[in-house]
């Protein structure tokens, strides 16, 4: 069904330049320019020489770019830069970076797309958070997904936290947290998970804390597991919760198709799936990575498409038919599909950054000229020494038209760090946010 992206994608440079922001085309420019050393790993990573660098997997990605896409293939290669840019906050290039992995489909596909999308028209559309926290009442077990490249999605989910925590859910089990002994699970930092070093997955999880919920690492930590052993092991491990609080309500954060409820094949079977039968207890499984833009492919970003094509919104809703949901790939995978809008940018920065009203943008004047990347850090987590072991609340290097920088900051003290194009820190400020 599907016709690979020609290889023009690999060694012309990146694909669709034009949505490019210029700050990652400057970069790239400049990492190729500089001869950048980079190791020779067949992956990207933000973590280097023990600490965290958010530029260094773009150095990485520009100056090996043929011996990566060789190592594995342009579809891996332009999903994981994707997920390395959206560390950065920026949406927009990673959007496009994550499109130009996309496969091609043919044309009678993107038609039955089109006929399919027709139901559309008949349904309603529910305000997201308010129809799952009316679900989440009768419901033991909630499972949401996540793209590793969409922080939007782990902005909703921490949207959810205060109410659910009211309806007496205690246990966040996040995928991608530490589940190794030397894991930070009561502070925010290197050591918390992999992409809890992403700003806005960091915001979650201090808010998670903040509200009271205990935090359940889940992933497997058998490295010679097959993929299907890993599942099984995800399920077993957030099951252990319930075997020692039978009273347990858990939320599980998860990444793409973890969450299905169903087996496509016996050589892979989910980790809802597995969860289901070793437990007894149907989770309700809320999918928000089909329906969002960007999807996860072709398919899916063209049904995104056409549904909002025939029928549009501007907030995240849950389609219903009936008072039933409506499964826009009548796949029966999941019980609920959020549909996300497509993101709404002020000052060159999405929306959604605000976190449901939690944060708000505050400007920030450039201080060097040579600033590159400007960071907000909470003041209590700032030590010259260690800084590059925590997280930001917040980081961009896109300006905006007024030549002002937009973070996105919630009521608090902050250290802000200015960097430049090498990562090299030129200073810092302190800055209040009422």
């Amino acid at each position: 069904m599907r016709k690979i992206l020609l290889s023009s994608l690999l060694l012309s440079g990146f694909a669709t330049k034009a949505q490019l922001s210029e700050p990652f085309k400057e970069l790239k420019s400049f990492s190729l320019n500089q001869h950048i050393p980079t190791d020779t790993t067949p992956y990207l990573s933000f973590y280097h020489k023990g600490v965290i660098n958010y530029l260094y997997p773009l150095y990485k990605a520009a100056v090996r770019q043929e011996q990566l896409v060789a190592a594995t293939d342009s579809r891996n290669y332009y999903e994981s830069l994707s997920q390395m840019v959206s560390l950065t906050g920026d949406h927009a290039t990673a959007l496009t970076l994550q499109k130009a992995s996309y496969e091609s489909i043919p044309d009678s596909v993107k038609q039955r797309i089109v006929k399919d999308a027709q139901i559309a028209k008949d349904v309603q559309y529910a305000d997201a958070k308010a129809y799952l926290l009316a679900r989440a009442k009768k419901e033991k077990v909630i499972m949401l997904n996540e793209a590793g490249n969409q922080p939007r999605h782990r902005a909703f989910t921490a949207s959810l936290l205060q109410e659910l925590y009211q309806q007496g859910f205690r246990y966040l089990a996040v995928e991608t947290l530490n589940p190794y002994n030397n894991a930070s699970l009561d502070k925010v930092n290197i050591l918390t998970g992999n992409f809890t070093c992403e700003p806005v997955a960091g915001e979650m999880i201090r808010k998670a804390l903040e509200t009271g919920f205990k935090l359940v690492p889940y992933e497997d930590t058998i490295a010679s597991h097959t993929a299907k052993q890993r599942e099984y092991a995800q399920a077993a491990n957030i099951y252990n919760i319930i075997k020692k609080d039978s009273n347990a309500k858990i939320l599980v954060h998860a990444g793409y198709g973890h969450i299905e409820e169903a087996a496509l094949s016996d050589d892979h079977i989910p980790m809802a799936a597995y969860f289901k039968i070793i437990s007894g207890i149907d989770p309700l499984t809320v999918n928000q990575v089909s329906m969002s833009e960007g999807a996860t492919d072709n398919y899916e970003l063209l049904t995104y498409e056409n549904w909002l094509r025939i029928h549009a919104t501007t907030q995240s809703v849950i389609p219903v038919l009936a008072d039933t949901p409506i499964d826009p790939f009548e796949t029966r995978l999941n019980d609920l599909y959020v549909i996300h809008p497509p993101t709404i940018y002020k000052n060159g920065r999405p929306g959604w950054l605000a976190m449901d009203g939690w944060r708000k943008e505050q400007s920030v004047s450039p201080a060097y000229q040579t600033l590159f990347i400007v960071q907000a850090y909470y003041i209590g987590d700032y030590h010259e020494k260690t800084i590059d072991m925590m997280v930001p609340a917040d980081q961009t290097y896109i300006l905006a038209p007024d030549g002002l920088y937009y973070l996105y900051l919630r009521k608090g003290k902050y250290k802000l760090v200015f960097r430049d194009k090498l990562y090299k820190m030129l200073g810092s400020k302190d800055l209040e946010v009422n």
